[in-house]
């Protein structure tokens, strides 16, 4: 078992509905191992940050859930129970996360190394399953899909009936809406047919799997964008995982980015470690130009503390969403199927000053309406980002 303690990730949009289990999607063909479901339950009394479990009779809990779990006619039914008990404990950094998930999107960022990816994710919303993040010049963005596309099939099946689509790993048992993966594999592109505009024609889009990463998103994202003729720099930190990531920021700086007016540092996505909080905070402290950091629901865990200590320390406006309120610190424990049991396993509350975020989130200073729903691309946080800055920048002028 894992016991390397990590403010964990996963789950890029967190609105304010409880999931429904109907929404997760079709479970694979693999034949379940009943001996999963009690790891699980055993790995959770052991392990979880309260000791009391929030009051929940946790043996009660097992005879509940058993006899689902041995109904369950696959692997992935039978995690589904697994989720459906943990989300008892209504608590954020407590899901099991099937093997190649952990394996193809997990493991290599903490690592920092790629794998096959086709550079895009999902979430199921009102209304059907939307493209929520696309990786910067990755195959998904070089083929034309855009933020905020509905896919209505991929290789000819719906969303809900293939096992190409595989929850990333959405916590069970707080608000949120699931969050999906897709399986692939290296040079067969996928065959996408997506609506761009609700009610419009449909659109079909190939796009062809590659190695890559949101490490190396991370380092494509840095660009210049002009505004009222000042430069304006913008870099999007995917996770706050580990080296890499600094890494990232720092070679940005020293590049791309260093001869602008201002910053725009977007921090929306997973978690990470307090190790780079430190780092980002720590870089972010020394620049010597105006700061404008992007938050919205799919900012959890370090990424919240994060926001909260930029506040606390003044260094710019918040803009966005009022992030996830996902802040426990949790590692991950491998079951004998492969599966990957991300558990909460201490409270951080001092890493905020003894502010409680779990359940509470960070409010942004700027708080931008919008529906990722057929966005066509559009990013509207960062929009506001920009405009924010520009006014920072001409009254710096003006002064």
């Amino acid at each position: 078992m894992t016991t390397v303690l990590r403010f964990a990730l996963l789950a890029f949009l967190a609105a304010g509905v409880r999931q429904d289990p109907s929404t997760r999607f079709t479970p694979s063909r693999q034949d379940p191992d009943i001996k999963v479901f009690d790891e699980a339950w055993k790995v959770v009394k052991s392990n979880f940050y309260d000791k009391k479990l929030r009051g929940l009779d946790w043996d009660a809990m097992k005879e509940k859930y058993r006899p689902e779990a041995e109904k369950a006619k696959t692997q992935r039914e039978l995690h589904a129970v697994v989720n459906r008990m943990i989300g008892e404990l209504k608590a954020s950094h407590c899901v099991l996360i099937e093997a190649d998930v952990f394996r193809d999107n997990i493991a290599p960022e903490f690592a920092g190394k790629l794998s096959v990816r086709p550079g895009f994710e999902l979430s199921a919303l009102d209304g059907g399953c939307f493209v929520t993040a696309v990786y910067e010049k990755g195959p998904a963005e070089t083929a034309g899909l855009k933020l905020g596309d509905r896919i209505v099939t991929i290789d000819g099946k719906a969303p809900d009936k293939t096992d190409a689509v595989v929850d990333a790993g959405s916590d069970p048992g707080i608000p949120g809406h699931p969050h999906f993966v897709v399986r692939v594999k290296e040079g067969e592109p996928l065959k996408l047919v997506v609506q761009r505009v609700k009610g419009g024609k449909t659109i079909e889009i190939d796009v062809t799997p590659e190695e890559l990463s949101q490490n190396k998103a991370t380092r494509d994202s840095a660009r210049v964008i002009e505004r009222g003729g000042k430069k304006i720099g913008v870099i999007h930190l995917w996770h706050f995982m580990g080296a890499p990531i600094v890494k990232a920021l720092r070679d940005a700086l020293a590049n791309e980015l260093a001869e602008v007016d201002g910053l725009v540092l977007d921090v929306r996505g997973r978690g990470g470690s307090p190790m780079v909080i430190q780092q980002v905070m720590s870089i972010s402290k020394g620049l010597k130009m105006p700061l404008v950091c992007l938050i919205d629901e799919g900012s959890r865990s370090a990424k919240e503390v994060f926001a909260w200590q930029w506040r606390r320390d003044a260094l710019g406006p918040l803009v966005g969403v009022k992030t996830a309120g996902a802040v426990l610190g949790s590692t991950f424990f491998k079951l004998s199927d492969g599966s990957q049991l991300l558990l909460a396993v201490i409270n951080v509350d001092n890493l905020a000053g003894g502010v409680k975020l779990e359940g509470v989130g960070v409010e942004p200073d700027f708080h931008v309406e919008r529906d990722v729903r057929y966005a066509a691309g559009r990013d509207e946080i960062l929009e506001k980002g920009l405009e924010v800055m520009g006014k920072k920048l001409k009254a710096r002028a003006e002064y």
